[in-house]
């Protein structure tokens, strides 16, 4: 990914969030004409990498704000992993910060993430009725699914299924699409074995039913962790989703 990151304003910033203070970055147009659109890019459970930084400088070179943000529990912000409950309340606050700028434009704002911070990202669409535009990379949907899989993950959640079915229900988005009211761009490798690629056609098969506006993309040589080709598609993808979804806004 080529970024020319001489001609970009940077920020760092710290949010306080329900009392925890996460930090942040953003990269704008250093003399765009504002108010600007913005893309909030959420990191995945591997934790906060330089990548991230570097997608919102790109952004930033095609007229967004690119945002990002360290969630809760990682390094470099407080707190602790929720798995979807906290973090998706940390979002709303990024978004209410942002909005409050001068130069963002409020009407204009787009979100995605990649696997864990793609499921708080959609948690957060179906939360906030605030975004035009969203692009989730392998989401896991269906927490009792996940948790099957990955039986880690009960210990951030609070128990098993069984032992605290209101804390899956709320964090499985396969449960409250009703709520989405934004065009989604979903993306999956099928040889997904961290989370299966059925999370997301479960959810396109909904969405359909819904008749809410989507766009599936499944890529069958594709795992959890994409090749660097996957990942330059991808982008490519998204790139051009958020250029006819938020440009317009």
């Amino acid at each position: 990914m080529e970024t020319k990151v001489t001609e970009i304003h940077r920020e760092r910033f710290v949010l306080s969030s329900e009392g925890v203070r996460l930090r942040g970055f953003l990269a704008k147009p250093p003399a765009a004409r504002q108010p600007l659109p913005v893309v909030q890019i959420h990191h995945a459970g591997g934790g906060y990498e330089p990548i991230y930084e570097h997608m919102a400088l790109e952004l930033a070179q095609r007229g967004y704000m690119g945002v990002t943000l360290i969630h809760r529990g990682y390094p470099g912000s407080e707190g602790r992993m929720e798995y979807g409950k906290g973090e998706v309340l940390d979002i709303g606050n990024l978004t209410e910060f942002l909005r409050a700028r001068p130069d963002v434009h409020p009407e204009a704002l787009g979100i995605m993430g990649y696997s864990r911070g793609a499921h708080n990202a959609l948690l957060a669409v179906e939360r906030y009725d605030v975004f035009k535009a969203g692009v989730l990379w392998s989401t896991p949907t269906d927490m009792e699914d996940h948790v099957r899989v990955n039986p880690w993950i009960a210990d951030m959640i609070g128990g098993l299924p069984a032992e605290a079915p209101d804390e899956y229900r709320i964090r499985s988005s396969i449960l409250h699409a009703e709520r989405i009211r934004c065009p989604l761009l979903l993306i999956h490798g099928e040889q997904d074995d961290v989370v299966p690629v059925r999370h997301t056609t479960r959810l396109a098969e909904k969405l359909t039913r819904l008749e809410k506006p989507f766009e599936l993309r499944l890529f069958p040589e594709e795992g959890h962790i994409w090749s660097y080709a996957g990942f330059a598609r991808n982008w490519r993808l998204t790139l051009d989703f958020f250029e006819r979804f938020l440009k317009t806004a």
